[in-house]
Formats: C-alpha cells, structure tokens, sequence
C-alpha cells in the first residue's frame, strides 16, 4: 500500500509538471500593432507651394503660373471686406494640381457628393491686399492648359468642409482654346465671379458600385493615408474611416496607403487591382523611403 501511494505521488508530480510546461509553451507574448504619427506633417513638405504673384499695376495683370495657369481680369473686379474697390498693389495667389502626386500630397480627391469625377486638373485662386482677403464684383477669368481638351468638361467648384473640399457643378462650361504661350498648349478657358478651388471636370460616378475596405493584422490605420487613383480618369479617392466611396463595377485601380512613425521613418502599401466585388483587404505596411515613394507616385 505504502507503494502505491509513492508511486501515484510521483505520477501526479510528472503530470502536473507536464501541464505546467504545456502552458508556456501556448501563451507567447503578442506583438503589438504598429502605429503611427499623423501623416499630413509629412504631406505638407511635399505638397505644391501656394505662388505669390504682386499685382503692381494694369501692365501686371495677367500672370502664369509656374505649370502654366493663366489669370487675368481688371482691378474693378476686386472690392474688399466693405465692398468698396482697391487701388495697386494687390497680391494672386495660385495653387495648380495637375498631376494625381500632387493631388494626393494636397489631400484633394476629385469626388463630388460620392460620385467620382474624372479631371483635367484642380486649381486655387485667391487675391489679397494687406492680408485681407478680397472678393469679386465682376468674373475673372483663367486658363487651364491642356494639349486634347475635352469638350465635355465642366466647371466644378470646390467648398473646404475642414476635412475635405466637396466638389459642385457650376454648370458653366468650359471654352475650349487652342493656341500656345510660353511653351504651354492651352485648351480650357473658363470665368467665375468667386475666388476658390477650381475644378475641370466631367462627373463619371452614377451613385451605384462597389466598396474597398482596409483591415490589418500589423498595423493601426488611423493615421494612415489612404487613396486610389483611377488611370483610366485621372480620378483620386480619398478613404476616409477604413472604407472607400463608391467605385464603378470592372474599374482598374491604383492603392497608395502612406504613413510616418514617430522617429519620421516612412511606410507604404501599394497595389494594382480590378473592382469587380465589394472586397475587405488585409494589409500590412512595409518600410520605404522618400525617394521610393515620389518614385511610385510619380509613375502613376
């Protein structure tokens, strides 16, 4: 008996050190998901600068832009805050996003109430005068330059809601122009009464198709830059909250996720797909450079 109850002592033992080295061996420690700084710091350093133009007298009026945008209209046309006209000098500003790079580095997708819009380029156009900004009492025209205009194309103007500027028809066409000056082709010839965002679009989004949502195993999204840019329209979207707008049904797309971590070191995801179904992907973000990533979205 006295055997017995040594020798059931010992298997207990055995088995409950066997337990105890079975738990260890499950319970590895989890790596945490990365996450990151905010990424419009980033985006700032490389986005279009805003050009400065001093308006000193009628011989000054019209100015270009340094990718050839041109304005131009009378000094009548502007009135300050009291609505009364002004005297030279005053100051044009001009932003010029002509490429989907700059687009996506001004965080400017060409979506307009959900629907896609395909895009010849955005513009911004502002007047100052002593720091104050001045309005319009007459239009001011501008020229947008293009080799193949589209006769097509519309006006689209833009409203910055603080998280996004929301494209709206103007319903003023465009007048297509076709001569060259200081070695830009120009196509598009338009006038507003409004200084803002100026968009050369045509609306390609019908309100119906289908939904990209990011998801990651590695990485936190929320501080992530997400867009997809569709060739085919020059279209860039914006993902806000993990989940795209609507995509039209068999569109090729282009995905840029970019972010930056806290030491200023940069990481990105791409890829090239068809839409043809509502899809969730999981992704996970890779290390690059700054070199790599204008490489990319220079090639767009």
């Amino acid at each position: 008996m006295k055997n017995l109850l040594i020798t059931f002592s010992i298997l207990t033992f055995i088995v409950l050190t066997l337990i105890s080295c079975k738990k260890d061996r499950i319970e590895p420690a989890e790596e945490p998901l990365k996450d990151y700084a905010s990424v419009n710091d980033y985006m700032d350093t490389k986005k279009q600068e805003e050009q400065d133009f001093e308006i000193t007298g009628p011989n000054s009026d019209t100015i270009t832009g340094n990718q050839g945008t041109r304005i131009y209209g009378s000094k009548n046309c502007l009135q300050d805050i009291n609505g009364d006209t002004i005297n030279y000098p005053f100051f044009i500003h001009l932003v010029e996003l002509y490429t989907p790079k700059d687009m996506i580095y001004w965080q400017m997708p060409t979506v307009a109430s959900g629907n896609i819009l395909e895009t010849d380029g955005e513009i911004r156009i502002k007047a100052t005068k002593g720091g104050q900004d001045l309005t319009l009492s007459c239009p001011y025209s501008f020229e947008i330059p293009n080799s193949a205009p589209n006769s097509n194309m519309t006006i689209f103007t833009g409203t910055d809601n603080g998280t996004y500027v929301n494209w709206t028809n103007s319903g003023s066409p465009f007048t297509l122009t076709s001569y060259s000056n200081l070695g830009f082709t120009y196509g598009y010839q338009g006038s507003l009464s409004s200084f803002g965002w100026i968009n050369a679009d045509i609306q390609i989004g019908s309100g119906s198709g289908n939904t990209l949502s990011f998801t990651s195993q590695t990485d936190i999204l929320t501080n992530v830059g997400i867009f997809i840019y569709i060739p085919s329209s020059q279209t860039v979207m914006q993902v806000y909250n993990e989940t795209s707008g609507l995509i039209p049904n068999g569109t090729s797309v282009k995905i840029i996720m970019l972010a930056i971590d806290g030491s200023g070191q940069l990481f990105s995801y791409t890829e090239n797909r068809t839409v043809n179904s509502s899809a969730t992907l999981n992704i996970s973000l890779m290390q690059t450079t700054d070199a790599a990533l204008t490489a990319h979205l220079d090639g767009l």
